[in-house]
């Protein structure tokens, strides 16, 4: 499907989604999900095959099944969030503990690692609505004008969004505007699409993560902390829930490891074990373990890094 079709495509789902009821848009995209569970493509496979390593077993056909719905739903509720009032926004997020973020934030940011789960736009807007304001990466879309839209749907929602071609560094840019703030950075961090990214066990199994997190949270000097989000669907409640972990400690730098290395384990390790406890809302469908990584292609991202890397340094 070509670039600019695809963004018709979400263009129009973004004009059509938030006039419809939300029940109509889900029971929409439950019955895409099955279509697509039952094609069984490329996608689906890397889903269970991701899920498979967090579970240490091969996921069932009713638990692969919900996964798919469930990764469906993001996409759903991300359109149809546009028709949301602030009383509908307000009252879809539950989080535990309930005023961490708060708390942290008082007297400046609070970094939050993320994993791709739940739908992390819907709890966004929650967070920058009714707890603290959000500022955040995301990578620039092609063509230019999706990401427009993009963006000025997240900052419609209270969201400050710092755009990121690939391969391109906006650490500095984030810890200019983060410092001395009272801000969230969530950053989507269980993937690394960089080629800078830092080899951790995640449930036995070794994984590239980023490592913006614990990059600016040492940068900062500021706390880190880890989550995820998931599907709960309380009668007359909260239909998404955030749960917390941290203050994620420092462990420091060791003969073998930096700090930011040993840091990014720390939090993958507090993460894990919400990870494969809310594992059917993972919605990961690209490789991330290294044994499904392509050596060739990770050794070409990780040597751009490196000349990268030397040129700034070299820079007057």
């Amino acid at each position: 499907m070509s670039g600019r079709l695809t963004a018709s495509l979400y263009l129009a789902a973004w004009r059509i989604a938030p006039r419809l009821p939300i029940g109509v848009v889900r029971g929409f995209s439950g019955v895409v999900a099955d279509l697509a569970w039952l094609s069984r493509g490329r996608q689906v496979r890397r889903l269970e095959d991701n899920h498979a390593r967090l579970l240490g077993r091969r996921p069932t056909r009713t638990e692969a099944r919900a996964a798919v719905r469930s990764h469906m739903r993001n996409y759903a509720e991300q359109f149809a969030l546009g028709g949301f009032t602030r009383e509908q926004i307000a009252a879809v997020l539950r989080m535990d503990p309930p005023d961490l973020l708060r708390t942290l934030g008082a007297d400046g940011p609070v970094v939050l690692a993320l994993t791709h789960s739940g739908n992390w736009d819907l709890g966004g807007a929650d967070v920058a609505q009714n707890v603290m304001p959000i500022l955040t990466v995301a990578e620039r879309l092609d063509p230019p004008g999706l990401f427009d839209a993009f963006v000025t749907f997240r900052e419609g929602l209270g969201m400050e969004i710092i755009g990121a071609g690939r391969g391109e560094s906006v650490f500095p840019q984030l810890v200019e505007r983060a410092r001395g703030r009272s801000v969230v950075v969530p950053l989507l961090a269980d993937r690394d699409v960089t080629g800078a990214g830092i080899e951790v066990d995640l449930c036995g199994h070794r994984a590239l993560v980023a490592a913006g997190p614990a990059a600016l949270a040492e940068r900062l000097g500021r706390p880190l902390v880890t989550g995820v989000l998931h599907y709960v669907d309380e009668p007359g409640g909260a239909t998404l829930a955030l749960e917390l972990r941290g203050p994620v400690p420092a462990p420091g730098p060791t003969a073998t490891h930096t700090g930011v290395e040993t840091h990014t384990q720390a939090w993958v390790d507090a993460v894990a074990p919400l990870m494969r406890e809310y594992v059917r809302d993972w919605h990961m469908m690209q490789p991330v373990f290294v044994e499904d990584l392509d050596p060739e292609r990770l050794a070409r991202a990780r040597e751009r890094h490196r000349r990268k890397e030397q040129e700034e340094a070299e820079r007057p």
